[in-house]
């Protein structure tokens, strides 16, 4: 596997992943990723000369700022987001940024897609730091996950 800073086509691929996890990404998701990849950062991970998993970032104020991630159905629970996740840890620490935060869906919301998501990041070492109401109508309350780095 090879984690690499992505180029034109691994954003594309990046793009079908998501399109093809269509329980936690939907139309509007999509096209705000589309644009989300173009100002900010992506890396990939490739395994067998494709993409297999994302992660797009960005740093505000001192912190690291996951955007979005993603890992190809058939290739999630063998360790890609793991790696993914702790390269990002990697470069808050060499930019002696101070936490790595990240947005999801509730606890109190019981959808099973992301009681996956959250279990992921509490597994990681992130804790819940703000519950955010939405303030777009359609949208849902978020919850902000911190993961301190040291």
């Amino acid at each position: 596997m090879q984690l690499r800073k992505a180029t034109e086509q691994d954003k594309k691929e990046a793009i079908k992943i998501a399109q093809d996890l269509k329980e936690w990404f939907n139309k509007e998701g999509i096209r705000n990723m589309k644009t989300d990849f173009k100002f900010n950062n992506l890396v990939v991970m490739r395994n067998k000369g494709k993409v297999s998993g994302f992660l797009c970032y960005t740093t505000n104020c001192g912190k690291m700022q996951l955007i979005w991630m993603g890992v190809e159905k058939d290739m999630q629970q063998k360790g890609i987001g793991k790696k993914l996740l702790r390269w990002l840890e990697k470069e808050a620490k060499k930019y002696k940024l101070h936490s790595i935060e990240v947005e999801t869906l509730p606890d109190e919301d019981d959808y099973e897609p992301y009681k996956k998501t959250r279990a992921f990041y509490y597994k990681n070492g992130f804790k819940r730091i703000l519950y955010k109401k939405a303030r777009v109508k359609g949208w849902d309350d978020q919850i902000v996950l911190e993961k301190r780095i040291k």
